[in-house]
């Protein structure tokens, strides 16, 4: 994984769902059924921080994961969350 901030995103998310108890097929499940393209493989090489996966589809699994989380548990941030993310989701990164 190349990118600093995808890695920090998916090291986040793995956190939170593993600190909620959300198992890999649980996450990918809802993930899936939101349209996510990725395989269990794929998600899982993600959240070791192995593959790259693109912001959509990482912004999709944070969804899929803060939606399964416990009120007052850690959430799994968006890319534009991220430092040196764009604020404005539709602009071009500098």
């Amino acid at each position: 994984m190349d990118d600093d901030g995808a890695a920090q995103q998916a090291r986040l998310l793995r956190l939170a769902v593993e600190d909620a108890g959300i198992g890999l097929g649980r996450l990918w499940m809802d993930y899936f059924s939101l349209g996510g393209d990725a395989g269990t493989v794929e998600v899982d090489a993600y959240l070791h921080e192995c593959l790259g996966l693109p912001p959509f589809q990482r912004d999709l699994l944070a969804h899929v994961a803060n939606g399964l989380l416990r009120p007052g548990a850690p959430r799994a941030p968006y890319s534009v969350d991220l430092p040196g993310a764009p604020r404005d989701p539709g602009a071009l990164p500098d």
